[in-house]
């Protein structure tokens, strides 16, 4: 038999979630976003290493 409690528990906590996100202020706001995080995006360590590696492969050339 199907627990009414806990599906009803489950979908009720669904629901205030949903409601909580729905009703923040910054939710359609772009311009909270700073300049910064606009800006080029950042690289990791492995695009680094291949950007080095190319330009040793175009020097050795």
């Amino acid at each position: 038999m199907i627990d009414y409690f806990a599906l009803a528990l489950t979908h009720v906590l669904i629901v205030i979630a949903l409601l909580r996100i729905l009703v923040r202020p910054d939710l359609d706001r772009e311009d909270l976003v700073t300049a910064d995080e606009v800006a080029e995006p950042k690289t990791g360590r492995r695009d680094a290493r291949h950007a080095r590696r190319n330009r040793k492969s175009t020097d050795d050339a």
